[in-house]
Parts: C-alpha cells; structure tokens; sequence
C-alpha cells in the first residue's frame, strides 16, 4: 500500500534571499551600535613637546597655597600650564570650576618658573587644583587636556 504524502501548501518560509538580507542587516545593524560604543571609550590624543599630553602630565611641577583670599601658584616645574580646573569638595559633594572663571588667569596661561597670584573667594573642605595642558590633537589643531586629579595639587581650607 502506497501512502501518500500530504504536503501542506499553506505554510511557506522565508526565501534565502530575504534571509540573506536580514541577516545582513543585523549584522551591520550590531556592528554599528559596537564601533559606536568603543568610540566612546576612545579619545584623541593631544601631544605636548612631541610626546602624549598624559605623559607630559607627570612632568608638570607646581605649588598653589591659598591664604584668606589671596591664591599663589608657582610653576617650578619645566611644562607651561596653560589653565586650571579647581576641584571645590564641600559637605554635599564636589564641584568643578575653571580658573578663569573665578580669576585673572592669564590668557597665556603660566609659564616655566612664572608665578601667579590672585584673590580667590571659594568655601569649602578642600580645592584640588588639577591642571591643563594646551597641546595639538591628531587633526593638526590647538587642543587642550585636563590632567588627573592625582597629578594636581590638593589644599585643605
């Protein structure tokens, strides 16, 4: 006895070349949203001198004191300091503000061996004075870069 096989014409799948599509898609689709993620973790190197910006950083020697409201920063070191990024910690947590917002930092920045002084009206527990490097990124351009905050200089008020 001979069965018959019943196929079932209603059901239908993809076609490979849709599929083929589609996966294409996904993958371009999950690759995208990878190299979006990583350029995140990335950024542009900004060289000093011929060298990384984050290793000129460690190079960089200076003292800040703060008495009353008179700040004094001195550069003993051989790196120019083009700014600074004062790092205010108080009781609700910390704050960051640029010199030159709060000062007459000068536009050139500090130079090697020069010296600054200015009032300063700040409270708080603490100020870390952090500071920035003006370099020239990948492009060609003029760029700056902060340093760490363990490279900075910390006062207790």
């Amino acid at each position: 006895m001979k069965m018959k096989r019943r196929v079932n014409k209603r059901k239908r799948g993809l076609s490979p070349v849709i599929a083929t599509v589609l996966l294409i898609g996904i993958v371009v689709v999950i690759a995208l949203i990878v190299f979006t993620w990583f350029k995140g973790f990335t950024q542009e190197a900004v060289t000093k001198n011929d060298q990384n910006a984050q290793l000129v950083c460690n190079e960089i020697k200076f003292k800040a004191s703060l008495s009353e409201t008179t700040l004094s920063i001195l550069n003993s070191g051989n790196v120019p300091i083009y700014g600074m990024v004062l790092k205010i910690a108080g009781v609700g947590g910390f704050e960051t503000k640029d010199i030159k917002e709060l000062s007459n930092w000068p536009d050139e920045g500090l130079n090697v061996g020069g010296a600054f002084v200015d009032s300063l009206d700040v409270s708080g527990d603490s100020i870390t004075f952090i500071p920035i490097l003006k370099g020239y990124s990948q492009k060609g351009g003029e760029a700056s870069y902060i340093c760490n905050e363990n490279q900075g200089y910390k006062i207790a008020l």
